[in-house]
Formats: structure tokens, sequence, C-alpha cells
């Protein structure tokens, strides 16, 4: 976002990945540091042979400057000048709120983000939570890991890199309120509320059937399989078989056609109630296959897999190469004169590492852009040494002002007219499942008109007919699994209705804040409805694979001539370049072909894949960073954009330092083991049992004073002083989790956190969906919220994921099937008689075709 300017005063994770991206879309970011500069700085540290480097600052505060904070200057001084100043806070929000305040008063266009683990207010508003704690507090990793075992974290702090993404679209959102009113913002952004929104249809299992979602150890829970990880000769694999067509192939590819004969077997949810007989004939066969022949072989049958990659096998990714996806930061510290700036020093895009490098490299290699905008050339710089703000501060301002010379045609900016911050913005999309309609989603949240386009047959795929539904419902009672013919549709108490296509749970809870439009876009006349269409939009939105693009005719070059300024996100699931490019994906193949399912797992297991297609929704948040980014520059130029975003990318993103650990690694060192919940920067920190059946905490001791404290709430006589460092801590970890678990198992686990949280230390129970929907701080929060159709049929979902004092908000109800075809027809210039023809050849309808 060329002209704006961020100073970024967190020194947390959420914080730095939020300024992370607002630099690397273009702000101008500075960051203020105490004198002793950064505790990010400090963390991850790894030893390079060429002296300690920190890949979390490598990663995190890259394109970034530094500036020394004097403790006792106001928020009011340090923000002057600035656009927009994060903040990333816990404990007494008190004084920080005032600090805030009196910001705004002085100066009234400043947008400024507060990030926190509940809010600021709530009962829960002072307690505190880190990295483990967001696993817990967010009810995901109730879903992760073995039902027998303790639930699992991810492999790294990946969740709250999405509460700083989170806290990117609402900066975004106000400084375009700002652009147009003039009126900057508080950006209140709970880490709670970020990650309730980042599920996908756990909230309304329970809020439509009662059912409270848990954790399958490698099987995608309730809904679909096989959705799962499985070892292979020399390796894992991911398979997902969801649709009839998938199943048909994976069965061929197998070479177990008479599975086919099990017509039962054509519903996914009746293949999951059969996993255990199907997993013995899937693990028979992927254990005669190396990983590249059993991809290979269900590839080549149209079956969405990949290899479960390692974070080595990235670095070295054919795809991500061809891509020239990294970035070899050429200047190690170590070789930058005293004083000078690391932060100016050149690099190198999809190079290769130096060869002559051969025992350790302290050139990190992390993660470039998150997605592909056409016409912004990105600017990267080393993060900085401290306090070298004067330097490179001029130096980014100079590349932006060369940048905005390039691509400007000279005339003022066209910003949105209208109250809401993207009221008059008018998005036309094309998506499926989870990653796409949540960017759309947002956007239309934020007030954008936009118009999901919906074949006739898209909400009917893999639904039996409805009789069949009705019949299987017969004595269900609420809080009991839907039957495997409607499982899948999470309908309101397990009812589908007379109109089933209209209810489905998942489907409302990701395209809310819509008007529909049901287009057959190959049917007579389809196609000069979406030429019209496009001419009025603003951005067209896909997550189609390059190949869908192409059948769609929705291709970047096909848009412009309907409408020359159209700005195009393309959002598939490897980028539409490379040798991958035409993969087949699904989000739990995403999950391994990134790296991130070999880092989660237990010390004694195999990788781990999450309890949700958790690259869908981190592909959906950067989704959203990138539109608004490309849409600003628009707004700037006035000329058209393109934007290539690769959903493999975004996962990678989140785990950017631990990518730049592993490349800065001493050649033939072996990856770090994986760690189940304990921490590398911290000890003790795990989840423990608690009283009551799959009842967990979370805590992390995050320094000494906090061990003390723990050591005071746990009253353990052999809790002795030897452990008063975190190096003797992480030696006796086994012992001190025994300790702290016989303390756990005598109390419930919302009370252990809360007495813990008391004391200081920053702890939560692991929380199930249910545990959050029932909290007494999300009631007072207002966390979910009920989306209700005209006739009054309830749609409890979470709500916005943040909160702002004066930017407007629009939140309106999923639309029915073609809802909207009339109204948006007739925008378009459209006569009654052109409409009804238009229903007559079945081109556009308001019911799944027969």
């Amino acid at each position: 976002m060329r002209g704006v300017r961020v100073l970024d005063l967190s020194d947390g994770r959420a914080g730095a990945y939020c300024a992370r991206l607002m630099a690397m879309t273009g702000a101008e970011v500075v960051v203020g540091e105490p004198p002793g500069g950064s505790e990010l700085r400090r963390s991850r540290m790894v030893d390079t042979g060429a002296g300690p480097v920190s890949a979390a600052w490598e990663y995190l505060r890259a394109n970034t400057a530094s500036v020394v904070v004097d403790a006792g200057a106001s928020l009011a001084d340090l923000a002057a000048g600035f656009d927009a100043v994060v903040l990333d806070c816990q404990g007494d929000l008190a004084p920080v709120q005032a600090d805030i305040a009196a910001a705004r008063e002085a100066q009234p266009r400043l947008v400024a983000v507060a990030i926190t683990p509940y809010g600021f207010t709530g009962p829960k508003s002072a307690w505190r939570a880190g990295p483990l704690e967001h696993w817990a507090l967010g009810g995901h990793m109730s879903l992760n890991g073995e039902p027998d075992r303790h639930p699992l974290p991810g492999g790294g702090p990946w969740l709250t890199h999405l509460v700083g993404a989170t806290a990117a679209i609402g900066i975004q959102a106000a400084l375009t309120n700002a652009a147009t009113t003039g009126d900057g913002d508080l950006v209140e952004v709970s880490a709670l509320e970020a990650l309730a929104n980042a599920h996908q249809w756990s909230f309304s299992l329970y809020t439509h059937n009662g059912v409270t979602k848990r954790r399958w150890g490698n099987r995608f829970g309730e809904q679909h399989h096989p959705l799962a990880l499985y070892e292979c000769i020399d390796g894992w694999v991911c398979i997902a078989a969801v649709s009839v067509h998938q199943w048909e192939g994976f069965c061929i590819a197998m070479d177990q056609v008479e599975l086919l004969a099990r017509e039962d077997f054509y519903v996914p949810a009746v293949r999951f109630d059969h996993a255990d007989e199907l997993d013995e004939i899937i693990a028979a066969w992927t254990a005669t296959k190396t990983v590249a022949e059993a991809v290979t072989a269900l590839q080549d049958n149209q079956v969405p897999s990949g290899p479960v990659a390692s974070l080595d096998d990235m670095l070295a990714s054919p795809q991500l190469a061809a891509r020239d996806y990294w970035v070899n930061l050429d200047t190690p510290p170590a070789e930058a004169a005293p004083g000078d700036s690391a932060a100016g020093a050149p690099v190198s895009v999809g190079s290769p590492l130096s060869d002559e490098m051969t025992v350790v490299t302290a050139r990190p290699r992390v993660p470039g852009p998150p997605a592909r905008i056409d016409g912004a050339t990105p600017h990267f710089r080393r993060a900085p040494a401290l306090g070298t703000d004067a330097l490179v501060s001029a130096t980014l301002t100079a590349d932006a002002a060369a940048g905005d010379a390039a691509t400007t045609r000279g005339q003022e900016p066209i910003w949105p007219e209208g109250v809401k911050p993207l009221a008059g913005v008018r998005v036309v999309e094309f998506t499926i499942a989870w990653a796409g309609p949540l960017v759309c989603r947002m956007l239309g949240d934020l007030g954008a008109d936009v118009i999901k386009i919906e074949h006739p047959t898209a909400r009917g795929l893999a639904m039996p007919p409805a009789e069949k539904i009705v019949a299987e419902r017969g004595n269900w009672e609420w809080g009991q699994l839907p039957g495997p013919l409607s499982r899948n549709g999470i309908f309101l108490n397990n009812d589908p209705g007379d109109d089933w296509f209209n209810r489905l749970g998942h489907w409302n809870k990701m395209n809310r804040s819509k008007r529909g439009l049901c287009l057959d876009l190959k049917a007579p006349g389809g196609r000069e409805v979406l030429s019209r269409l496009v001419a009025t939009a603003d951005i067209v939105v896909n997550n189609y694979s390059p190949r869908g693009v192409r059948s769609a005719g929705i291709t970047p070059a096909e848009l412009r001539e309907m409408n020359p300024a159209i700005v195009t996100l393309d959002m598939s699931g490897f980028g539409a370049t490379g040798p991958d490019a035409e993969r087949i994906s699904w989000g739990p193949v995403l999950d391994a072909a990134s790296g991130l399912a070999s880092t989660t797992g237990y010390p004694d297991s195999g990788p781990y894949k999450q309890g949700i297609a958790f690259p869908d929704v981190v592909g959906g948040l950067h989704g959203t960073v990138i539109a608004l980014a490309a849409l600003w520059q628009h707004w700037r130029t006035s000329n058209p954009v393109a934007v290539d975003l690769s959903q493999l990318e975004t996962a990678i993103a989140v785990a950017g330092d631990q990518f730049a650990e592993a490349s800065m690694r001493r050649t033939g060192t072996p990856p770090p083991p994986r760690r189940g919940a304990r921490s590398p920067d911290a000890a003790p920190a795990g989840v423990y049992r608690c009283r009551g059946d799959d009842a967990w905490l979370a805590l992390t001791v995050t320094d000494d004073e906090a061990w003390k404290a723990l050591a005071g709430a746990l009253d353990d006589p052999t809790c002795g002083q030897h452990w008063a460092t975190e190096a003797a801590r992480q030696a006796d970890h086994d012992t001190i989790d025994a300790m702290i678990e016989r303390w756990t198992l005598t109390r419930d686990k919302h009370a252990a956190a809360a007495e813990l949280q008391a004391a200081g230390i920053s702890a939560s129970a692991v929380m199930t969906i249910a545990d959050i929907v029932n909290d007494d701080h999300s009631t007072a929060r207002g966390l979910m919220v009920d989306h209700a159709r005209p006739d009054g049929q309830p749609q409890l979902f979470p709500g916005l994921p943040f909160r702002f004092d004066t930017t407007p908000t629009a939140l309106s109800p999923a639309p029915t099937l073609g809802q909207h075809n009339n109204p948006i027809l007739t925008e378009l210039g459209y006569t009654a008689a052109e409409i009804a023809a238009l229903y007559d050849t079945t081109t556009i309808a308001q019911a799944p075709s027969d």
C-alpha cells in the first residue's frame, strides 16, 4: 500500500506479522524498539558458525526500518507523521487505551490497531496468551492429534501469524475509510475473535446440530474420507478423494474397482463411517509405493494428492524455484560494519544458495511476497540493525516515490465513494469451498457489493436426493451426529426442509454479506451476462485451478477485454505458473505439500495434518490482504491489476521463520524433531490433563519471573531452585511436566486457567467449540451473531474478526440460490422479458437443475 507510513511498536509475533504484510504490500514500515532492542531479535536463534542469527527477526522484520524509542515518549508524539500504528499488548490494557485515545485526539486521521488476546472488554480482557495459548483458546488445538492422547498445536506459531494477518485487513479497511472520510480509527483485534473466524464448519456443526467437533488423528473428521495422511515406503502421502469422480479415480488408481460396486461409498461421510475398513486397504496399497509412485498414480486419475514434504524439500522445490519464490538475503549481520544498516543490503530473488557455503550458510532463505501483484515490484531488504531509521526510511520513501512515478498516469486517486470502507466497490466472485469465499465474505462485510456467481448445480454436489435425507433423519436428537447422507449439509436441527440447497450451514457461514446470481456461463446468453457484469465491476476473484479459469473463460486477459480497468485475483492451489500449476489440490493436500504437516506431531510420531483444512483459511486471509492492496494500487493509479496468488505459498509464509531457520542449518544437520506442545523458546510449555473427560490446559512459562509465579501456584515441595533458568527447565522438562500435571489433574480446566492467569502466567483451557460459544467472555463480547433469514430461521455464526470505533461494516445473511437474479440483471439493463427468456433456457435459475 504505497503512500502509507506505519509505525510498529509491537514486540510480539502477531504485530510483527501484521507489519510484515503491510511492508510486503508497499507500505513504509518503521519498527520502534527499546534501547536494548526488541525481544524478537532474540527469538529462534540459529548458530550459523558466523555468529548467532535470529530466524524470527530476519523473516518478520525484512523490509522494515528500525528506530530506538524513548521509553518516556508518548504514543501521540511517536505516531506523528504516520498513517497507522501497530500495538501488540496484553495484561492491564487501560494505559494502552488511554494512550491510543490521546494519540487519536492529537492526530484525527491516525489508524491505530491494538492486538490483544481477548479484546479490551469482557471478563478475560486482562488475560495473557502466547502462540501455544492461541492454539488452545481459539478451538483449533481441540481438533488436532489423536483422540486418546493430548491435543496438538500446529508445528509453529502459525495461528499467531493469522491474528496478525487479520489485523492487517483491519488496518487496510480503516485506511481506506480514512482516505474517503478523513477520519482515522481504532481497530481492535482479539486473538479469540480472529481465530474463531479461522474455522470452516466447526461452529456450524455445533450451532446447527449441537455436535462438538473432535479430533480424529490424521483423518478429516466426520465429513469426508479418504482425506488423510498415509505412510509409503519412503515417506508420507496426503490423499483427498472427496467428490464422486475423485472417488472413482481413487479406486481405479489403487486397482480396487470392486469398491465402486459399493453404492453407499459414493457418499463421503459413509466412507468416513467405514474409515477403519478403508484404511486397511489404502495403507496396504501405499505401503508398496514410494511417495512419487503414489502421487503419480493418483494425480493421473485426477485425485488430489501430494507428498508430505519437509521444510528442506520445499526449500529445494522445483515449483517454487520456477516461480522465483524464495528470497536469499545476501549480507549476513556479521558483515555489516558498526553503525551501518544491514537492512539496506541488496538481495537476490530466486537465485541459488552459494555452492561454496557447504558447512554453514548465514544467508537466510525466506518466503517472498504472499502473491504476485502485476505492476508492483517488491523491494526486499534485510531486517534492520537497531536504530537505523534515518538511512532506511529515506531509502524506502525514495523507492516508493519511484514506483508511483512508474505506474501512475498523473491523475488524482480514484477512491471509492460511500460510507462503508468498500461502498461503491463491486466484486464478482467465482469461488468454491473455503479460501475464495472467505476473501469475498470479508470484502462484503466491509461494504463491497459482492456478487457470487453460482452454477445451478453448485450447491448440490455430493448431496443425495432430499427424500433420502429426510428418511435418514428418523429419530435424530439434538447433539447427535447426523447420519452420513445429511452430515455434509449441516442443516439447522438436521432438517433439510423443502429448499435444502438454501439451508446448508457451512455454505451460509462462508457466504454472508453477498448477493447471489445463479448463472450457467455456457448456456445461451450466459457469456453476455458475464460481460455486462464484469464491465460494472472493480475486481473479479476466483479460486479455481488454472485449467478451471481457462474453461470458465475468466482469465485476466479475457476479463480485461470486458473491462480494461479490472482488478483480477486468481488464487489457485499452486499458482498460475510452474510445473505443478495444473495439480489438483485441497487444503489438507497443501498442508502436506507446504511442509507444515511435517513439523506437527508428537515427539514419537509421524507427521500430522491439522483438524481443519488449515491452508484454506491461510489463503483466504492473505487473499483478502492482497485484494485490498490490489484495489489500493488501482485507486492510486487507475491501472488494471492482475494478481496471481498461490495458496501453497501463503501456507509457507505463516511458517517463514522456520524456513529461514532450516536454510541456515549446517549442511547435513537433520531437522529438529517434532516437539508436540513444547517450545524451543520457553520452558515449561505444554498441554496438561485436567479433571474431567478429555479436559486439558495449555500454559507457557515465558521467563524466569513467570516460573517463580508458577512455582508459587503449584506449591510443590519438589519445585527446586535448580530450575530457576530456562536452560535448566528445558533439560528437566519431563520431570516438571509430571509435577504440573499432578496439579492440573485436581482442577477443572477453566478454573486452573483462571488461577494461573491471576498469578500472571500465560495459560488457557484447551477450548472446544462448545466452550467458546458458551463462554461468559464470548457472550460479553458478542462473539456469535445471528444472521436470521427473512423467514426467521436463525443462523448463528462468529461475527467480524475485528472491531472498529468508527469505520462502518455491513453484515447480512447469505443469499438463497439465485435470490438476486432479477435485481442484478435489471441493473445490467435486461428487461423483464429478457430475464424470463434466460429462465426459460436455464441460463439463470433459483433451484438446482434436475
